[in-house]
């Protein structure tokens, strides 16, 4: 009888893990390391992530789990959307399509690459894999849809 019971006992303990793995599959969302940005479920945000492409970058967009986030490939390029503002206003900045964007260095190492729009509200910070070649064009593209954003600043330096 005690067999019994014990063997019962790991079968119940067998099932119960199996279902809470499974479980966890299904209701998982990736979050491709990505930190959501204080305001990035702000409205502003919410309609930029939504015009955001389907295609970036030659990556095809996923959903990220973070609100005002937008990720393209395995994280190659990443969108944050929010109030970010860790770069100094005397940095220079370089336009692209009518946005100020500049480099944040401490971000930027080992052929990653992250800029952040300048003068705009919210910001939006894009973040660029070395596996990313031409991340001009990247941030050509996202131009468009943050040159909705309303422009509260110019650079003071331009490239």
């Amino acid at each position: 009888m005690e067999m019994t019971s014990g063997r019962r006992l790991a079968q119940v303990g067998v099932v119960a893990v199996c279902a809470a793995a499974l479980a966890a599959c299904g209701t998982s969302s990736r979050s491709y390391n990505v930190s959501g940005a204080p305001g990035g479920a702000s409205a502003e945000c919410s309609s930029l992530v939504s015009k955001a492409p389907q295609k970036l970058g030659g990556r095809e967009r996923n959903d990220s789990d973070q609100k005002g986030t937008a990720v393209w490939g395995d994280g190659d390029v990443i969108l944050r959307c929010g109030n970010i503002s860790d770069v100094p206003g005397s940095a220079s900045c370089t336009l692209v399509k009518g946005v100020d964007w500049v480099v944040n260095a401490k971000k930027t190492h080992g052929g990653t690459k992250t800029v952040l729009s300048y003068g705009r509200s919210p910001a939006v910070e894009v973040t660029m894999s070395d596996r990313i070649k031409d991340k001009d064009a990247v941030i050509g593209e996202v131009s468009g849809i943050v040159s909705g954003l309303t422009r509260q600043k110019a650079c003071a330096k331009q490239d």
